[in-house]
């Protein structure tokens, strides 16, 4: 097809460049008999000027070509640079607007594939959205359903857990186990449920404006006895009084959980976590900063997928959904901000960056 098109542009391009040729041959040689007519045959004057003459009438007939074919062309060049600029736009949305059909050329015919490809990729589009939809109310709904049966068998297990010097140790160890995976799969359904309704375009968040370094201290030092089990020593780095953005206080309380959380379970004993606030430019920064095992390159742009795992084996030793980081993310990126992990050797950095409120 497109060579198809390469073809039939340059047969046409072919039977421009000598209709050109002839029109601004023509002009060049009116030009020339209107000369002769005034100088008539002045031998001196053309022996003088002959020379400037032949160069000037070269010029010109080389600039007539030029204009003529330029304006010939130019109606096309603009065509084709309207058509390259809609099909940019896919960069930034799923498919792209329909592009204007003008004339009955090559260049036309390729605009309306462009339209018809366009308008399969909406289609693909919105049907993988409606599928997206449909799983995560199938994931609400089924979340819910499985609350009210294990809320009682946990019940049920708190029952016989009271009366548990009437059984054997054997029995007690069985009951143990039962509860604590009972309680670890309500945790797992929750952690399901709330990154299913992050996901779905109708959530609103309660922003208020909100002193993050206030939240951040809080939290942090909520967790420094879990940490201090590991011997892990808190930093925390603030120059500012106040880094004042606009959260959802309930939200922006999970996010900075998980990553303290994350820390306690993936640092080193005794090393390090840091955490860094600042402000810079029109937003707020923040960085937490443990030494744990390298992340690799692949590591680090899935580390945010839902459920993904640096730990493939899924260590029992280490809880978690897999879904912490990318419910921080859902979180995050509904407060138009961003969030992204780096990692040098065995210092992984994760960073968030927010708007910060504006001072009128």
């Amino acid at each position: 097809m497109k060579k198809k098109i390469i073809n039939k542009v340059g047969i046409k391009l072919l039977i421009l460049i000598p209709i050109d040729m002839i029109i601004s041959f023509s002009i060049f040689w009116f030009i020339c008999i209107m000369t002769a007519k005034k100088v008539g045959n002045n031998t001196d004057f053309y022996q003088k000027y002959g020379a400037f003459i032949a160069m000037g009438s070269f010029i010109l007939e080389l600039a007539i070509f030029s204009v003529i074919f330029l304006i010939a062309i130019n109606g096309r060049i603009k065509y084709l640079k309207y058509i390259s600029k809609s099909v940019t736009n896919i960069k930034t949305q799923q498919y792209l607007n329909p592009i204007e059909i003008k004339g009955n050329d090559e260049i036309s015919q390729l605009a309306e594939d462009i339209n018809t490809m366009s308008e399969r990729l909406k289609e693909n589009y919105e049907k993988e959205k409606r599928q997206e939809e449909t799983k995560n109310e199938l994931i609400v709904a089924v979340s819910h359903d499985l609350k009210t049966p294990l809320t009682s068998i946990i019940g049920y297990l708190e029952l016989l857990n009271k009366d548990k010097e009437t059984f054997s140790k054997e029995q007690q160890e069985f009951l143990k186990v039962a509860y604590e995976k009972s309680e670890n799969l309500k945790k797992l359904i929750e952690v399901l449920f709330e990154y299913t309704k992050l996901s779905n375009d109708y959530v609103k968040l309660d922003k208020v404006p909100f002193n993050i370094a206030v939240l951040v201290n809080q939290i942090v030092g909520e967790h420094v006895l879990f940490l201090s089990e590991k011997n892990i020593k808190v930093e925390i780095e603030c120059n500012e009084n106040e880094l004042l953005c606009e959260i959802d206080i309930q939200k922006f309380i999970r996010v900075i959980e998980n990553l303290v959380k994350n820390a306690e379970k993936y640092s080193y004993r005794n090393s390090t976590f840091k955490i860094r606030m600042w402000e810079e430019d029109k937003n707020i920064k923040l960085s937490f900063i443990n030494e744990g095992d390298n992340i690799s390159k692949d590591d680090l742009l899935k580390i945010f997928d839902e459920m993904y795992r640096i730990d493939k084996s899924r260590n029992v030793e280490i809880e978690g959904s897999g879904l912490g980081l990318a419910i921080s993310k859902k979180i995050i990126e509904l407060h138009e901000g961003r969030i992204w992990a780096e990692c040098n050797k065995n210092k992984i950095n994760f960073n968030i960056e927010l708007p910060k409120v504006s001072e009128e």
